[in-house]
């Protein structure tokens, strides 16, 4: 069983905030997608913040991935900050970082 992960999700006019803490796996990303993409439904700029974060596995790192695609195609700003060395490393193994931090170069899928 993960450690307890928890997001929170609030929101300053247009701009909202995810605070995640915690396990970010496979068995929490649907707690990930359910806030974010309500995030997202309900501004234009989403900063999602993960120094809480203690480890990441694959699918979780991909819902983050799948949040910044629904940003971008929503044409919303996605940012992160604080996060954990491995979900980077996870995500360049799969040629997907630059989707996370950059928005990505869409044209390549």
């Amino acid at each position: 069983m993960s450690e307890k992960f928890t997001v929170e999700r609030r929101g300053d006019g247009d701009r909202q905030f995810l605070d995640l803490r915690g396990v970010l796996d496979a068995e929490q990303v649907e707690q990930l997608a359910q806030e974010g993409f309500e995030a997202i439904r309900a501004g234009t700029v989403v900063e999602v913040r993960l120094g809480g974060v203690t480890s990441v596995d694959l699918i979780g790192a991909l819902g983050l991935v799948a949040l910044a695609r629904e940003a971008s195609d929503r044409a919303v700003s996605f940012k992160i900050e604080g996060y954990p060395p491995l979900l980077q490393q996870l995500l360049e193994e799969q040629g997907l970082w630059s989707e996370l931090v950059e928005g990505g170069d869409r044209s390549s899928w």
